[in-house]
């Protein structure tokens, strides 16, 4: 339906067209090394079993110590809510309006108020993330989703309660609490 606008609607140039795209060479570009990221039975240090805990964790998020932040591999998009940014006083000039649909896992929704970007510290080295607002009351502070995991390359384990990412030539870990 709808047709490819690289290629006339037949089935040969359609076919012709895939067979082109499948032989196209693309630059690959060799990341610099990187240590192997493993947990070990070190990891489990001050882990109380049986356990089913989420990975909550602590950081410093622009001017602020941000307590209760939730590394969640099944959210597709960072989270931060209202009152964090009122407590942390952020200027809500620094919002952009944004108001989209957020589905939650039940298939209920709720609207963003807007976006915002924040350097997260780790080891004093800033990362900027960018944030959907939220304007619900929740449990948690923060919640950082699959853009964060994937921008510091982090690999989290709930069952060991850390998670790790190559920072400077070597990995850090950061214990949840």
């Amino acid at each position: 339906m709808g047709g490819l606008t690289a290629c006339r609607d037949s089935v040969r140039s359609i076919r012709d067209y895939v067979r082109a795209s499948t032989a196209a060479v693309w630059p690959v570009k060799v990341p610099p090394f990187v240590p192997p990221i493993t947990f070990t039975a070190d990891d489990l240090d001050r882990v109380n079993f049986p356990h089913n805990d989420p990975l909550i964790i602590e950081l410093h998020v622009g001017e602020s110590e941000v307590t209760r932040i939730m590394v969640d591999t099944g959210s597709s998009v960072n989270v931060i809510f209202r009152d964090v940014l009122d407590k942390m006083e952020v200027n809500n000039r620094e919002i952009k309006p944004s108001i989209r649909p957020l589905t939650g896992f039940d298939g209920n929704y709720m609207m963003t108020s807007g976006i915002i970007k924040l350097p997260i510290y780790v080891s004093g080295v800033p990362s900027w993330h960018k944030f959907v607002v939220v304007d619900k009351p929740a449990v948690y502070n923060i919640i950082l989703g699959s853009p964060w995991i994937h921008n510091m390359k982090a690999v989290p384990s709930t069952y060991h309660q850390c998670v790790k990412f190559p920072l400077s030539g070597q990995i850090f870990t950061i214990k949840g609490n």
